[in-house]
């Protein structure tokens, strides 16, 4: 090994490397949470469920873990865009691909936060229940989940002028 320092981009894509390891294992660790069921469980609303082993209470167990969904899909898209930079392929399309992909990632989890926990879980219970659930967090992921995604839009528009300018030049 040599003692001269790394460059920048070496720097930059250990880095990359070392922090796609720590998000597989938080994204390895959450999957396997949600799938045991020790997240994503209604813990304010759970003295209101039936008891029970039936279809009905399955779906009770199943519907808040929905957003987990979305939440893990921008995990593994935070995952592999850090694959990517750590493997030198090119920044601009990566970047994009990874914004957009977190977006809807995280736009999904929250619009199911707010919206479909709560009125799937209504339906179940027979029409009991609240339409929306204002929480302050799915809210504001929503709307950086959508950032996101027109973020992304205008790195790929800035690509495209790039290299229309450098065609010229």
């Amino acid at each position: 090994m040599s003692d001269l320092p790394m460059t920048m981009p070496d720097r930059f894509r250990a880095q990359c490397r070392l922090l796609r390891i720590a998000t597989l294992v938080v994204f390895l660790g959450l999957a396997l949470m949600l799938s045991l069921g020790l997240i994503g469980l209604p813990s304010l609303h759970m003295q209101a469920l039936p008891s029970g082993n039936g279809p009905r209470e399955t779906l009770l167990m199943l519907v808040p873990g929905l957003p987990a969904l979305g939440y893990l899909w921008a995990l593994w898209a935070v995952q592999r865009a850090l694959a990517d930079l750590a493997g030198g392929r090119l920044f601009h399309p990566t970047v994009a691909r990874a914004m957009r992909q977190i977006g809807i990632g995280v736009l999904v989890g929250a619009l199911f936060n707010v919206f479909a926990v709560t009125n799937l879980t209504r339906m179940i219970l027979g029409g009991h229940g609240s339409y929306l659930y204002f929480d302050l967090s799915g809210i504001v992921l929503g709307v950086v989940g959508a950032a996101l995604i027109l973020l992304a839009r205008l790195v790929d528009q800035a690509r495209a002028l790039q290299a229309e300018l450098d065609e010229i030049l």
